[in-house]
């Protein structure tokens, strides 16, 4: 019995540190996924997609280990009016009907301050995928997520709707769309 112990605690100390990754999910009750689009400047039109999902794997210690993954539904959006909902999920636009998700899935997380992030990976919308970067920062405290807390955050990114085949007869906005993340993660 003693012996199949010391060897239990061998094997155990021969397998290294046990990994500091813990898995989150957006917290929708409390997160807002936006986008915005200006025109020379101004802002034209701005959304919030209502219905998406999130998976993220973390390792606040060694965040090059970090995953993430996030589902958006396309036809899933508010932009403050049906007529413009409409325009949005409409074939010239996301085309909701035969492109019903969109999603980013992360390649390499970097830290680039104490609570600052940068997130690289591949967005898909209608089908395209194409490189995507997210500068994501913890508005919360370190310490207190560690230990299984509920974790604030913001996130931005951009990317050029001509990329992704959207609106390509479309001139009242700008090439440029914003994403926009403000909420929380939790277990």
């Amino acid at each position: 019995m003693l012996r199949s112990a010391a060897l239990t605690i061998v094997a155990l100390l021969a397998a290294g540190p046990v990994s500091a990754q813990t898995t989150w999910r957006i917290d929708r009750a409390a997160t807002e996924i936006s986008f915005i689009t200006k025109r020379f400047g101004a802002v034209v039109a701005t959304g919030r997609f209502q219905r998406y999902d999130g998976v993220l794997t973390l390792d606040f210690d060694m965040p090059e280990k970090s995953r993430v993954r996030v589902t958006l539904e396309t036809g899933a959006i508010q932009a403050g009016s049906a007529l413009m909902d409409g325009f949005i999920k409409g074939e010239s636009m996301l085309d909701s009907a035969r492109y019903p998700t969109a999603s980013f899935s992360s390649g390499r997380v970097t830290r680039t301050g104490e609570r600052s992030l940068e997130i690289s990976g591949q967005l898909t919308i209608r089908g395209i995928t194409q490189p995507f970067t997210v500068k994501a920062v913890v508005d919360g405290d370190i310490e207190r997520a560690r230990r299984g807390d509920r974790v604030p955050f913001h996130a931005n990114g951009s990317f050029l709707r001509p990329a992704f085949g959207i609106g390509r007869d479309v001139n009242v906005v700008d090439d440029l769309v914003e994403i926009a993340i403000k909420g929380q993660l939790s277990r």
